[in-house]
């Protein structure tokens, strides 16, 4: 895979993309329940191309602080089941503690790595991973592993990114902390992106022996209003343990850079954005 500046100049190491993750759980968990609004905005389309109903069984991977995994295990209700997995330990065990204040019991939480996944063949309904396998070193090898496990028939749904220019405050908040935080990261930023152009995930699919493959395009155009620091958690999730070594002067510059780039999608009291996603959908035979 070749770098443009948005896409990696390689693939991910799994070791590297464990540690990093490790990193970040504490942050992602921090801001899981005040981005729950915005989660499900990109849980329904997922959830609805997928075609959970009730009594299914699902797998969920790099289901991280619990979404989409939560909202699954109130879909399928009690006849059904979810299995939440995640290949960092620390991510998975926001998911744990609000399954328990939610009340789920229909959900089992795993350690996995969805390259080489700890079950049989055809033990699932249906698996769905949201934002997830654009850190797996071998994208194919996933979608193979997940075509596996599904039961004959079964239908798969994996959401990532479109390209980063699409969704414009991420791409505010990841070139501002670049500018100050330095170049080196620029690797791993780019990493959440990298198969966000159209076609990749048909391809993937096809190459992985789904069949009745399809690829949806989700836009949103939300209006935020403009007194709000509403990039905050996004900041955090993306560069908090290099923040909390930084200054307040860093961490000021940075919010600072955020508002400049915003500002061209400033209309009076809101910033109207952009927001591409992207589903991938496959059907096991």
């Amino acid at each position: 895979m070749s770098g443009t500046g948005d896409t990696p100049d390689k693939d991910p190491d799994k070791d590297n993309v464990r540690s990093d993750w490790e990193g970040r759980a504490p942050y992602w968990d921090r801001w899981a329940d005040a981005i729950a609004e915005l989660a499900d905005r990109m849980n329904q389309p997922l959830l609805e191309a997928v075609g959970i109903t009730s009594g299914q069984r699902v797998l969920d991977l790099a289901s991280g602080a619990g979404e989409p995994a939560l909202t699954i295990a109130r879909r399928v209700g009690a006849t059904g089941s979810v299995t939440a997995t995640d290949l960092v330990p620390a991510m998975l065990a926001g998911a744990r503690r609000r399954a328990t204040a939610a009340g789920l019991s229909n959900l089992a939480f795993d350690i996995a790595d969805m390259e080489a996944l700890p079950y049989p063949a055809r033990s699932f309904d249906a698996v769905t991973c949201r934002f997830g396998i654009m850190f797996v070193p071998e994208p194919s090898r996933a979608l193979s592993e997940a075509r596996r496990v599904l039961m004959e028939g079964g239908r798969a749904g994996f959401m990532v990114w479109g390209p980063i220019e699409d969704t414009t405050a991420m791409h505010a908040v990841r070139e501002a902390g670049l500018a100050v935080l330095g170049p080196d990261l620029r690797q791993a930023a780019a990493m959440p992106f990298r198969l966000g152009v159209p076609g990749t995930l048909t391809r993937l699919f096809t190459a992985a022996g789904f069949s009745r493959v399809e690829e949806r395009e989700i836009r949103f155009a939300p209006e935020i209003p403009s007194d709000r620091p509403f990039w905050r958690p996004m900041l955090d999730m993306t560069f908090g343990p290099h923040l909390a070594q930084a200054s307040d002067a860093v961490k000021g510059k940075i919010e600072q850079g955020i508002r400049e780039r915003l500002e061209p999608y400033r209309d009076g009291a809101v910033y109207r954005l952009r927001v591409h996603v992207r589903i991938g959908l496959g059907t096991s035979d």
